[in-house]
């Protein structure tokens, strides 16, 4: 039986990865929105497996078109807060009026579930988005926690500098991080929207491995020795990141 997906934000990286992996399968069909199709790949905006809608994240109607008739939902939003909340919410209140009954967030991130709130800032959105879909009759949410993107986590957070030849880090540098790729993360989301019965949390990971051992990757692959540098004890990280949920200059 032929699956439609929809995907809200359908021009992001990782969503355009999703997309690549659900057209392997034959029996597939995906709708799409974004602001501006015109920008998107051109074998996307010619596959006729492929249904595309412009639209912002608050164009209720536009996006009511999108979902409608869908199998799943999966939103594919990476933006600042107000948008990750608002426009996440209203995604749900459509799937609820439309009838559909399972909505992926958009979390791909790290597992948030433990954190109290206010902890860590950049991880509210997601706990308000699976606290208002768990809430939202007929919606069943689905999350999908992958760890860290490995092509922007070093990069975002400062952990490599390539030109000064060092890896920084909290702690011993033995500490294993939960990592994986965007290609890899897209080949779980494809699976997960694909399987019916497929609702709540998954944890995936692409590799599981410490700053040193990252390090040590490097070496081998590409001839860099890295210099290690310790930004300080876990304790202090702790201390930094008490009670104001703020990554700037830390991680």
């Amino acid at each position: 039986m032929p699956t439609t997906v929809a995907i809200a934000g359908i021009s992001s990286r990782l969503a355009l990865l999703v997309t690549k992996a659900l057209l392997k399968r034959p029996d597939v069909y995906i709708r799409g929105s974004c602001r501006d199709i015109n920008k998107l790949p051109d074998e996307l905006k010619a596959s006729p497996r492929i249904a595309l809608i412009q639209s912002g994240p608050y164009d209720r109607e536009n996006l009511r078109a999108l979902i409608g008739g869908s199998d799943v939902v999966m939103c594919a939003y990476f933006a600042d807060d107000e948008t990750m909340l608002s426009a996440q919410r209203l995604l749900v209140d459509l799937c609820a009026e439309e009838g559909i009954t399972r909505y992926i967030a958009s979390d791909y991130t790290g597992d948030y579930r433990n954190l109290d709130w206010g902890e860590l800032a950049i991880k509210e959105p997601m706990k308000h988005i699976a606290a208002y879909v768990e809430k939202k009759e007929g919606v069943t949410g689905i999350h999908i926690l992958v760890g860290l993107f490995m092509e922007t986590f070093l990069d975002y957070f400062g952990v490599v500098d390539k030109e000064g030849k060092k890896m920084s880090y909290w702690g011993s540098g033995d500490e294993k991080w939960d990592l994986t790729s965007y290609e890899t993360a897209a080949e779980y989301i494809a699976a997960v929207a694909l399987d019916p019965a497929a609702t709540g949390f998954f944890k995936f990971r692409g590799e599981r491995k410490s700053a040193r051992e990252l390090a040590a990757d490097v070496e081998s692959a590409h001839g860099i020795n890295l210099k290690m540098e310790s930004r300080g004890p876990l304790t202090d990280l702790e201390a930094t990141l008490d009670g104001k949920g703020n990554t700037e200059n830390t991680l």
